[in-house]
C-alpha cells in the first residue's frame, strides 16, 4: 500500500463513532490499525520510516488498552501508570509534532464563548472557572475533577459548535491571544490523516528522502492510536456514561503532573464534514497549574491576553480593519462558505480590531 493510500484510508480518518462494547471497539480498531501499518509499501522513503514505527505503535496500543480497562474498572492508579507507559514511549514523537520553542504565534487568533448573564461580563468572566467555584466544573472530554481549565477555540464557529449551537444573541464572545515569547508549549493532537495525505500528494518532492517532513508524518502515524482514543465521538448524549472521555481525562492529568506542556490542541468531534482550514475546527484546553484558594491561575494569566467580552450584536457592529492579524477563511472543498463568512467571519474581523489586555482578578 502506497503511503498516500495509507494516509487516505477510511480506517485512519478521525473521529470515529463507536458501537457495541466500547473496549471491544477500541481493541478491534487498534488491531486493524496495526495491520494497516504492516501493509504499507516500503519502497518509498516515507513508507520505510512508517514501517519502523510498528514496534512503538504496538507498545502504545497495548498500554492504552490496559489503561482503558483499568480506568473503566475503577482502578485509576493503574490506569495512569499504563497511560504514562504509552506517553513516555511516544514522547520522542511529540517533539516532531510540536515545533520547538515558543508556540504562541501558532495558536492565534483564538476565541472563547460564554452564555450571557444578567449583567455585562468583564474580561475575568470569560476566563476559567474560579478556584472557589469548583462545583461549576462539568465533566468534559478533557477535564479533571475539581480542576479549572481554560477552553478556547480556533474560530468562533467551533466555539459555537462546542457550546451546543446556542442562539447567537444569547452568548458573549472574546478574542484571546497568546502572549509572545511566553514559551507556550501545546501538545498537538490536531492533525488529521486526510489533511496529511493531501499535503504529501501535492508536495511529493518533500518526501523523497528522510527529513523533517518525513519525520513529522511518521510521528503522526506513531501517535495515531493515542489521538484516536482521545477523539471518539459520544454516540448518545442522553446517556450519563462517557467511556470516550476516560483516556482524554487521564491525558490531561498527565499534562498537569508532568508540566511538559501547558495544554492540548485537538480537533472538534462535532463536524460531519470539516472546513478546509484545520484551524477553524481546533479546540485548546489549558489546565490551571498555579492552584490557589480563590480566583484564577496566575500562570495562565501570564500566558494570555483577551479583548473585552462583547455580545454577538455588539461584536458584529465593530468596524473592520483590513490591516493587522489575518484569520482563516471559511471554505469547504475550496468553495467559500458565504453564510459562515457573513456571520462568524464578520464577528472575527471585528474582534481582530479590538485591543487586548491581561486578566485583572
Amino acid at each position: 500500500m502506497h503511503h498516500i493510500d495509507f494516509l487516505n484510508d477510511d480506517l485512519v480518518d478521525l473521529p470515529k463513532t463507536w458501537t457495541g462494547d466500547y473496549v471491544a471497539f477500541m481493541d478491534d480498531l487498534f488491531c486493524k490499525y496495526i495491520r494497516h501499518v504492516q501493509a504499507v509499501d516500503r519502497r518509498t522513503p516515507l513508507g520505510v520510516v512508517i514501517s519502523t514505527k510498528l514496534g512503538a505503535i504496538q507498545v502504545a496500543c497495548d498500554a492504552l488498552m490496559r489503561s482503558l480497562r483499568a480506568v473503566l474498572s475503577g482502578d485509576r492508579t493503574t490506569a495512569y501508570k499504563e497511560l504514562d507507559v504509552a506517553l513516555t514511549g511516544l514522547g520522542p514523537h511529540f517533539d516532531a509534532l510540536c515545533p520547538k520553542g515558543d508556540m504562541s504565534t501558532l495558536v492565534n487568533p483564538i476565541y472563547r464563548f460564554r452564555s450571557l448573564g444578567d449583567k455585562p461580563f468583564l474580561r475575568k468572566d470569560l476566563f476559567h472557572i474560579p478556584f472557589h467555584l469548583p462545583h461549576l466544573i462539568k465533566e468534559m472530554r478533557y477535564s479533571v475533577a475539581g480542576l479549572p481549565c481554560l477552553y478556547l477555540g480556533g474560530s468562533t464557529h467551533v466555539c459555537w459548535r462546542e457550546l451546543g449551537e446556542p442562539a447567537l444573541n444569547t452568548i458573549a464572545v472574546a478574542r484571546y491571544s497568546a502572549v509572545p515569547n511566553s514559551n507556550l508549549r501545546v501538545l498537538n493532537f490536531g492533525h488529521r490523516m486526510p489533511v496529511l495525505a493531501a499535503y504529501t500528494e501535492t508536495e511529493p518532492n518533500r518526501f523523497l528522502a528522510p527529513n523533517t517532513e518525513v519525520a513529522f508524518i511518521a510521528a503522526q502515524v506513531a501517535c495515531w492510536p493515542l489521538v484516536a482514543i482521545c477523539s471518539i465521538r459520544v454516540p448518545d448524549r442522553s446517556r450519563p456514561e462517557r467511556p470516550e472521555y476516560a483516556i482524554p481525562q487521564l491525558v490531561l492529568e498527565w499534562i498537569t503532573r508532568t508540566r511538559a506542556f501547558h495544554g492540548i490542541r485537538y480537533f472538534s468531534t462535532h463536524y460531519d464534514e470539516y472546513i478546509d482550514n484545520p484551524k477553524t475546527y481546533m479546540n485548546y484546553v489549558f489546565p490551571a497549574s498555579a492552584i490557589a484558594p480563590r480566583d484564577y491561575c496566575t500562570n495562565l494569566i501570564g500566558l494570555f491576553e483577551l479583548t473585552e467580552p462583547k455580545t454577538w450584536d455588539d461584536a458584529k457592529a465593530i468596524p473592520v480593519s483590513l490591516a493587522g492579524i489575518s484569520r482563516p477563511i471559511y471554505k469547504t472543498r475550496e468553495k467559500i462558505d458565504v453564510d459562515l463568512e457573513n456571520e462568524f467571519g464578520r464577528i472575527e474581523d471585528g474582534l481582530l480590531n479590538l485591543p487586548l489586555d491581561i486578566i485583572i482578578p
